[in-house]
């Protein structure tokens, strides 16, 4: 509808993550780092309602209170939620798995970790795990590069960026804004027949090497895009631009 000044409304944004038909199951492990962001609200609340499983990580237990959900799990030493934080999430049905301070693993790993022990899905969307902690950024990254490399599904879902794996043969699709930066980086020694659809810099059958930074900040020509691969494993970092 025309605003109030007689100008057209502004158009509507285009969705911005990977696109997925919604078919696999999926499970969600909700970790620490920059919660507040409004993206990262509506992502949960999104993701949350439609897991097969969900596992709060410590302090990841904050965001899915502030849209209402309740995780099945909760893993962590706490020392970010208070005792009376654990202790409600307890009274309302949440299993509360408790460990040390001293541990050998993340918070967030111990919930990754716990999704495969229960015989979850096999698609797992991690939520959070990236903020002002380079440490545990790095960890996180690492660990999904791990995850990608053995096999198994994790996307990233953080308020400046969604990282997913692409796994040759296979394809990526993502939407955005057009410019908007997408990157592909390889894990395997070599990723070969990369080809890629709507970004501005195009690539056929390309071979990229470990290491190597070819495919780092591409951009989307239109409002959809993607990367396909015939062999290797790499992970696609769209980045969120304000």
């Amino acid at each position: 509808m025309p605003g109030k000044t007689g100008e057209p409304a502004a158009a509507a944004m285009p969705p911005f993550g990977f696109l997925d038909d919604g078919s696999e199951p999926h499970a969600v492990v909700v970790a620490g780092g920059n919660l507040g962001a409004p993206e990262l609200r509506a992502e949960a609340e999104r993701l949350v309602a439609t897991a097969a499983f969900c596992v709060a990580a410590d302090g990841g237990l904050r965001l899915l209170r502030a849209v209402g959900r309740w995780p099945d799990v909760l893993v962590g030493d706490f020392d970010t939620l208070s005792r009376r934080e654990v202790e409600e999430a307890e009274a309302a049905g949440v299993t509360v798995l408790r460990f040390p301070t001293a541990k050998d693993a993340t918070d967030s790993e111990l919930a990754l970790d716990l999704v495969e022990e229960r015989g979850g899905p096999r698609r797992v969307y991690l939520i959070g795990g990236v903020g002002d902690r380079m440490d545990h950024t790095l960890a996180n990254l690492m660990m999904a590069a791990r995850l990608c490399l053995e096999g198994r599904d994790v996307t990233i879902i953080a308020a400046s960026a969604h990282i997913a794996p692409l796994v040759g043969p296979g394809r990526v699709c993502f939407s955005g804004r057009p410019g908007q930066p997408v990157s592909l980086i390889p894990l395997t020694p070599c990723l070969t027949g990369v080809t890629t659809e709507g970004l501005v810099y195009p690539l056929k059958e390309a071979t990229l090497r470990f290491g190597t930074t070819l495919a780092v900040s591409n951009e989307l020509a239109g409002e959809r895009g993607a990367f396909s691969a015939r062999a290797g494993r790499a992970l696609v970092v769209l980045q969120r631009r304000p």
